[in-house]
């Protein structure tokens, strides 16, 4: 029997979520004071930050000010289903809307409001996980998707839909570029992380590089976007493996010039990529965003001081998960973090998605990783808190460690609502690693 597992479990909750797996907004925020970050709309920190996350994409025409606010203004706080009606009920204008210009040959109108449209249903679908039966989970992944390829479409092939091919099925990915003429480029590949997708890529990277001249490959991997949604392929540690096929399909197309190819993770995918580059060494650089040395430690070893004596014992396990369920119940960010975990990690219980993520570590590959690598870290991060600076030392590659800070307005997990000085500093990096003369 477990000893005072249910006091232990309440006494830690506010740290295992501020530090490990929700993304409030603000370290040591009290909940009840909307004052606590500059922009601060919701008393509920965690809508906060997914506000932010939304409306920062205005910088790259993911947004539009008034219509988030707007959006906002119409949700009740704290409220999952409500913050799904009103963005919902955003996105289907906004592609009505885009449907309507198509419709009387305004093509650039369109693609505008189409993109808008795909980031809002996007932020729409946030919180459905914490009901992983509801039938609206796939529906608005697909209507987010398909607005995005609407705008695609329009793009005069300068955003192109591309299967790469993986053991036996392909990866989704869209293939960004700086014009229509085939000239080869350097290039970045960009994946996502814990919970993003394709098409917000686009909005927080792709555009921001294309306007460097770089041309950009988007993909999603086992555990996102599409894999997760529509194919059923969960994480796996060993990430090499899906990026060594991106790099081999990269490397076919006449865009892309081989000998500078770029590799960014964002978020959890500030794990994924360090892995990749530890083992495939074709990759000319390597981005992370932030930084993330051991996931593992980050999550399972605070949840509670004796984490992994429960996990090893499975009567315990079995209490652990009857409480983690109730608090599940009685918290939207609890609910929401444990519920995702277990979907993307292909897990039935919290117990056992804390013991898949034992090997989502790099202690032991770090120090393979050669190519020049940007490890990125925010001073107000309090979902990875204190992971970009171990793996920054461990690695024996050149390297760089870039701190964005509250200060410059950057200090949010990956700089959410500040994508433009977040961009500009990045490839300033890339730049003198990669670009000739």
């Amino acid at each position: 029997m477990l000893k005072h597992s249910l006091f232990g479990f309440r006494l830690c909750q506010v740290v295992f979520l501020s530090l490990l797996i929700a993304p409030l907004v603000a370290a040591g925020a009290d909940e009840t004071n909307s004052t606590d970050i500059s922009g601060s709309i919701f008393q509920n920190q965690e809508f906060n930050f997914q506000f932010l996350r939304t409306i920062g994409y205005t910088a790259s025409g993911g947004a539009d000010i008034n219509e988030c606010l707007d959006t906002a203004f119409r949700i009740k706080d704290g409220d999952a289903e409500s913050w799904y009606g009103q963005w919902n009920r955003t996105a289907a204008r906004l592609e009505s809307t885009a449907e309507e210009f198509l419709a009387s040959g305004h093509k650039i109108s369109a693609k505008e409001a189409f993109l808008r449209a795909s980031n809002y249903y996007r932020n729409a679908g946030f919180y459905l996980d914490i009901n992983p039966d509801d039938p609206r989970i796939v529906s608005t992944w697909e209507k987010s998707h398909d607005c995005f390829m609407k705008a695609a479409n329009l793009s005069s092939g300068l955003i192109r839909p591309v299967r790469i091919p993986f053991q036996n099925t392909t990866l989704p990915g869209y293939l960004c570029l700086v014009d229509g003429n085939g000239t080869s480029r350097p290039t970045l590949i960009v994946h996502t992380g814990f919970d993003g997708t394709g098409e917000e890529l686009y909005f927080g990277v792709a555009k921001f590089a294309i306007d460097r001249g770089y041309n950009v490959l988007i993909f999603e991997g086992p555990g996102q976007g599409e894999m997760i949604r529509i194919q059923g392929m969960p994480f796996r540690p060993d990430w090499e493996a899906a990026v060594t096929p991106v790099i081999d399909f990269a490397q076919n197309l006449s865009e892309v010039d081989p000998d500078r190819i770029a590799l960014m993770g964002i978020s959890f995918g500030g794990y994924l990529a360090p892995r990749a580059a530890a083992f495939d060494h074709r990759i000319a650089a390597c981005i992370a965003n932030g930084g993330v040395y051991d996931f593992n430690a980050s999550v399972m070893q605070k949840a509670l001081p004796n984490m992994e004596e429960i996990l090893s014992d499975e009567n315990a396990s079995r209490e652990f998960d009857q409480e983690m369920s109730e608090y599940m119940k009685q918290s939207i960010e609890t609910g929401w973090a444990v519920e995702h975990g277990m979907i993307v990690f292909g897990a039935q219980t919290p117990s056992e998605y804390f013991r898949m993520i034992a090997p989502y570590t790099l202690k032991d590959v770090a120090g393979l990783i050669r190519c020049p690598t940007l490890v990125i870290d925010s001073d107000n991060d309090t979902l990875l808190a204190g992971q970009a600076r171990p793996l920054y030392d461990a690695l024996t590659c050149p390297k760089e460690y870039l701190l964005f800070t509250t200060e410059e307005g950057a200090g949010l997990h990956c700089q959410m609502g500040a994508m433009t000085i977040s961009n500009e500093r990045i490839f300033n990096w890339l730049d003198g690693v990669l670009q000739e003369g």
